[in-house]
């Protein structure tokens, strides 16, 4: 054990010596963050065997450069420091924050802690730190800072008022949606009237205020009548961008909208330039799709894409084939499989396989992915992945892992089977056993007389079997008389007087 420890103490170090912006630290860190509220902190929870945080590394340390590099710049990017820490060492800070997993990014500042749970990129982090980090509602005073806004953003969502009133009702819903919906959207809010004007006026109604979510595509309106005065429906269902990027921490927020999602997946780490090209053209051919129809489709149907072939292979719990089309039905819990491998080498015009996709997507989505029997097997599947990719990514401390405890459980087992089967051979080899006061044991005098039993009957067997040949070879004399059997009775004349009255 303490070999092992070594050699995670040796990997740590590797890790420290290639980091430059990155800082680590161990279980201080709780201390340090009490003693800095106003101080953020992004913190890794990494594993050393976690081939998943050996290909996130790189990627980390050129968040925390550009952090750095715009702290002085960009308010959003002002005090935060970017940690990382070996959760399975400190595994007092892991359990504080809730690690189930690696990594896991947190963002920490005094008692607020946000979970990111996105792409593990360099783009989508920042945007992650942007919006916890800055201000929870945001005031658009210009029409100029409107559009500039949605440039920068893919959906977003704005509170439009005529008189600002801190005791609207609606407003105080909407405070209450930003604290909670803080780190997954941005929140914005204006009472300017030429943006009123110009973008919202074939949206007026008697109400003073009113709420949108602000997409690519165009602007939709909250109805309290249609989401049953539910504010957290609407945002639910309209946070999600029309063609996002998939990954394990978003797919939820496509699930609980309860459209059928469909997901165009593929794997863009290609040697090959040219099928790397083919499959982000048919991203594009799909993201054009999307924007020409998203009207008619949006209420039913989320388009969406995704590199991450392991997320949707473990919902269909086997290994998919790339590039293809998986669509779920979140109600129904059910998914189907369009492929797309055999064609990819051919010319692909992508919209008259998706107008197939949506015309026949009930008799496509056909496969169960939430029965008792793929729950069940679901976590040995997951075991079996994680396990395979421990090898792949760090072949030579999975070894340790989980060859060390493996030897040792197999070295325990191989001594109690071999002493228990030299304790039979003993026994048998000596049947009868005395105690140290000679005398013998119940035990030992059951084992005795069926030994003897045993011995009568092999020598009864032994008598049978014995031919009787002397009687052939014997011959009768001539003056030889028969002797009786039975006794002989005397005659009367011979018996006294006393055997006459007995008989």
């Amino acid at each position: 054990m303490q070999f092992l420890w070594f050699v995670i103490f040796l990997v740590q170090c590797f890790l420290s010596i290639n980091a430059k912006w990155v800082r680590d630290v161990d279980s201080k860190i709780i201390d340090e963050i009490k003693q800095n509220p106003s101080i953020a902190y992004l913190i890794q929870f990494h594993a050393p065997w976690c081939g998943h945080c050996r290909k996130f590394e790189p990627v980390y340390e050129e968040i925390a450069k550009e952090i750095y590099d715009l702290s002085s710049t960009v308010d959003e990017f002002k005090n935060i420091r970017i940690v990382r820490i070996d959760a399975t060492v400190y595994t007092d800070v892991a359990n504080r924050y809730d690690v189930r997993g690696y990594p896991t990014i947190k963002f920490v500042r005094g008692p607020q802690v946000f979970a990111y749970e996105n792409e593990r990129a360099k783009t989508a982090v920042l945007e992650f730190l942007r919006r916890v980090n800055g201000p929870a509602l945001r005031w658009l005073p210009s029409i100029g800072k409107f559009n500039e806004i949605r440039r920068e953003h893919d959906v977003f969502f704005l509170f439009v008022t005529t008189n600002h009133d801190e005791n609207d009702n609606l407003f105080n819903q909407y405070k209450d949606i930003v604290n909670r919906y803080l780190s997954q959207t941005y929140f914005y809010a204006t009472n300017v009237s030429i943006i009123q004007q110009t973008y919202f006026s074939k949206y007026k109604t008697d109400a003073k205020s009113q709420i949108f979510a602000i997409k690519n595509e165009g602007f939709y309106l909250y109805k309290p009548e249609d989401y049953n005065n539910n504010l957290d429906e609407f945002i639910i269902k309209e946070k999600v961008a029309t063609f996002p990027q998939v990954a394990s921490g978003n797919i939820h927020d496509l699930i609980v909208t309860k459209r059928i999602v469909i997901i165009y997946a593929f794997k863009d780490q290609h040697e090959l330039v040219a099928q790397k090209q083919k499959r982000n053209e048919l991203k594009t051919q799909m993201r054009a799709y999307v924007m020409k129809h998203i009207s008619t489709l949006r209420d039913t149907f989320q388009f969406s894409w995704s590199n991450d072939l392991d997320l949707l292979s473990n919902i269909a719990v086997w290994t998919l084939d790339e590039p293809l089309i998986f669509l779920y039905d979140s109600v129904i819990h059910k998914y189907g499989i369009y492929p797309l491998s055999s064609m990819i080498d051919s010319n692909i015009q992508l919209e008259p396989i998706l107008d197939y996709i949506i015309k026949n997507s009930t008799e496509i989505i056909q496969y169960s992915g939430d029965t008792w029997p793929k729950r069940i097997f679901r976590p040995f599947w997951e075991l079996y992945r994680t396990i395979i990719s421990m090898f792949i990514e760090a072949p030579f401390i999975s070894m340790l892992i989980i060859g060390i405890p493996a030897s040792v459980i197999s070295l325990i087992c191989y001594c109690l089977c071999c002493s228990s089967s030299d304790n039979s051979s003993s026994k048998s080899k000596n049947p009868k056993k005395k105690r140290k006061d000679g005398q013998i044991t119940e035990q030992d005098e059951d084992e005795q007389q069926s030994l003897n039993e045993d011995e009568d009957d092999e020598y009864e067997e032994r008598i049978v079997q014995v031919e009787p040949r002397f009687i052939e070879k014997f011959i009768k004399p001539p003056d030889a008389r028969d002797i009786p059997t039975w006794p002989i009775m005397p005659d009367d004349s011979q018996k006294s007087i006393s055997e006459k009255k007995r008989d």
